[in-house]
C-alpha cells in the first residue's frame, strides 16, 4: 500500500478546466465564502468581518476611524413565545443553548452614532421601568402599575424601532442583517467583494 487515500478529493486541477479541492480538506475546513453579500434587503456578513466604510444607518460614506465593532446576538422566534410560559430556570438554560452570537466591524456616521445612543437610552429606560414595575407591583394602587406598564410598552417599541439595522438570523457562517432601503441601495452599487 502506497499510503494514498483513494477517498480524498483530488488536490490538483481537474483536466477539464475545473478546480480540484482546496488543500485544506477535512471536517473542520471552512469553505471559501465571500466576506459579505446582499440579497434583497438582507446583508449576509461573515462572522468577524469588516464591512465597507458605509454608515449602516444613513448609507453615507464613513472613514475607517468611524468603524465600530458591534456584538450581535439572535434567538429563534419560538423562544420568545415560550419564555413567558416556561419556568425561569428552564428559560435560562434554553437561552444559553440556542442563542447565536457574532460580531461585525461596521461604519457608523454621526447620525448613526446618535441613533445608537438613542437606542441604548430607550432600552435602558425600558429595563429600568420593568424593574420599577416588579418592585412596586400593586402597592401603589391600580393607576401607578398601569401607567408604568404603558410607559414600558412605549419605551420598548420606541427602542425596537430605533435600531440602525435588525438582526434577522445568525447561522454557522453569516449574520443576516436587515438594512434600511437607502443603505441597501448603496450596498447594491458596490462591486461584490473578493
Amino acid at each position: 500500500m502506497d499510503g494514498a487515500n483513494p477517498y480524498l478529493p483530488p488536490q490538483a486541477a481537474i483536466a477539464e478546466g475545473g478546480r480540484g479541492a482546496s488543500p485544506a480538506v477535512g471536517p473542520d475546513a471552512e469553505p471559501a465564502l465571500p466576506p459579505w453579500r446582499l440579497e434583497g434587503r438582507t446583508l449576509f456578513a461573515r462572522h468577524g468581518v469588516t464591512l465597507p466604510d458605509i454608515c449602516l444607518f444613513t448609507g453615507e460614506p464613513t472613514t475607517p476611524a468611524q468603524r465600530v465593532r458591534w456584538p450581535l446576538s439572535w434567538m429563534p422566534f419560538w423562544y420568545w413565545i415560550g419564555v413567558g410560559i416556561a419556568p425561569k430556570q428552564l428559560s435560562a438554560m434554553i437561552y444559553a443553548a440556542v442563542r447565536w452570537t457574532s460580531n461585525v466591524e461596521l461604519g457608523l456616521g454621526p447620525a448613526g452614532r446618535k441613533r445608537r445612543r438613542l437606542h441604548v437610552l430607550l432600552t435602558t429606560a425600558a429595563f429600568a421601568d420593568a424593574i420599577v414595575i416588579a418592585v412596586v407591583g400593586t402597592a401603589g394602587g391600580a393607576a401607578l402599575p398601569g401607567f408604568l406598564f404603558l410607559a414600558f410598552l412605549g419605551l420598548f417599541f420606541a427602542a425596537l424601532f430605533s435600531r440602525a439595522f435588525r438582526v434577522v438570523r445568525i447561522d454557522r457562517h453569516y449574520a443576516h442583517l436587515m438594512l434600511r432601503s437607502r443603505v441597501t441601495q448603496v450596498f447594491a452599487r458596490l462591486p461584490p467583494p473578493r
